[in-house]
């Protein structure tokens, strides 16, 4: 009949298709449709019936003041239901269809309502908090199925990632922004405070050991060098046999100073490098002439054409070793990553002052995100809401929560009867 709509339910084209659950709804909405207008078809028989074939006497007259004003009550709540999602009967009637005419406005109070009351920083951590997040994590990792999931899958991400940077890209990222943006940065400050916290901690002393080791071996395996020195740098009329012996001593000497180097780690020459190092950090991390020669250097290296060859082999170097130690199923790095996974999820699950740690950063820090990003993440309901098509938006809302008002239909129909059937006895019970 007229009063009611087609029984079947909206399709939602484009990204409202139905889903299962959404078939499920539309056959319980269909059925409480069903259930309301049978109500209603119901009381009108009575109705009729009542009239046609009673003289309205006795018991006859209250069962027609109930059907008439049940058939009232469930006209009047479809007429308040019907309104909501369309215009009743297809008639224009003012303050009616009020979702599709004011969906926007719903949409954007939705959308406000939920940053207000939801996404905000007490409601977000409490509830990452009660809901203990790193006991369930340190569970769930705990299996190694799940373990190897999640290696699996930042392996085939990373494996992503670098299939889609090629070298060109390198080239330009070096070219375009890493070397104009040091170029354009002093650097000597910076090499300044680096080189000085090398000699404070003695970092160095390690390299300055290897040099010096190396260049005791390599003199000690190679006189020969010193003999040629003395050769040709000692006069035409002195003696071969004064050239030799001279560079013997002269090759003793450099040896046993080396050596003495070497094995005294408080030797003046180490301690006249440490000062030295130390004046040139100072010097690079001053306004200084030196300062600035430094930093012309480091500027020209930049600019040579092997520093992007440079970083091409690095970034290359990179990718294989990414490659054989994560992406590669036999990876030693695979196994330890997995290992270490593993032993992180059983410290979420036995040591409870650790996991309530992890589990107040993960509550602050998406308390902290709601609170600021609130609005921002809310808008997602009126950007999708106003996107949609006005029918579409009605009839999505009414697939959802029309099923319960229907009982607004049927409840009416029933309170109606009962209303008619009171009034109709106090009528009957009043004198006169």
């Amino acid at each position: 009949m007229a009063i009611e709509r087609a029984l079947s339910v909206p399709r939602l084209g484009g990204p409202g298709e139905l889903t299962v659950e959404d078939h499920e709804r539309a056959a319980g909405l269909r059925k409480m449709r069903t259930l309301a207008l049978s109500l209603l078809i119901l009381a009108t028989l009575t109705f009729l019936a009542t009239h046609v074939f009673t003289d309205l006497s006795g018991v006859w007259g209250f069962v027609s003041r109930a059907s008439e004003a049940a058939m009232i009550g469930a006209i009047a709540d479809w007429f308040a239901v019907t309104a909501l999602f369309r215009h009743p009967l297809g008639l224009p009637i003012p303050h009616t269809a009020i979702i599709p005419r004011k969906k926007d406005t719903l949409g954007a109070s939705l959308s406000a309502f939920v940053a207000t009351n939801f996404l905000h920083a007490e409601a977000v951590s409490t509830k990452i908090r009660s809901a203990q997040v790193s006991r369930r994590g340190g569970a769930w990792l705990s299996r190694a199925a799940n373990r190897d999931l999640v290696v699996d899958r930042a392996a085939a991400g990373l494996e992503y990632v670098l299939d889609r940077i090629n070298d060109e890209s390198i080239v330009a990222l070096t070219n375009n922004v890493i070397v104009p943006r040091l170029v354009a940065t002093r650097k000597t400050p910076v090499l300044g405070q680096l080189l000085s916290q090398i000699v404070l901690d003695g970092a160095h002393h390690k390299l300055v050991d290897l040099v010096v080791a190396e260049a005791h071996t390599w003199l000690s395996d190679n006189p020969q060098v010193i003999d040629e020195i003395v050769h040709n740098r000692a006069p035409a009329w002195v003696p071969d046999f004064v050239n030799e012996q001279l560079a013997g001593r002269l090759q003793r000497e450099v040896l046993g100073w080396i050596a003495d180097v070497r094995d005294n780690p408080y030797h003046k020459a180490r301690q006249a490098l440490d000062a030295w190092l130390v004046d040139l950090s100072a010097d690079l991390s001053s306004d200084t002439a030196l300062a600035d020669k430094a930093e012309v250097v480091v500027n020209d290296l930049l600019s040579q054409h092997g520093v992007v060859d440079s970083v091409l082999e690095v970034w290359g170097s990179l990718k294989h070793l990414l490659r054989q130690a994560i992406i590669d199923p036999q990876g030693e790095v695979r196994d330890r990553i997995t290992d270490l996974i593993g032993e992180f999820a059983e410290r979420l699950q036995t040591d409870t002052e650790f996991a309530a740690r992890i589990d107040d950063r993960i509550a602050t820090t998406a308390g902290d995100l709601a609170e600021s990003f609130g609005p921002e993440i809310a808008s997602v309901i009126s950007d999708t809401i106003e996107r949609w098509d006005a029918k579409e938006a009605a009839d999505r809302i009414e697939l959802y929560v029309g099923r319960d008002l229907q009982y607004i239909r049927i409840n009416g129909t029933v309170i109606g009867a009962l209303v008619g059937l009171a009034i109709h006895t106090v009528i009957v019970l009043l004198p006169g």
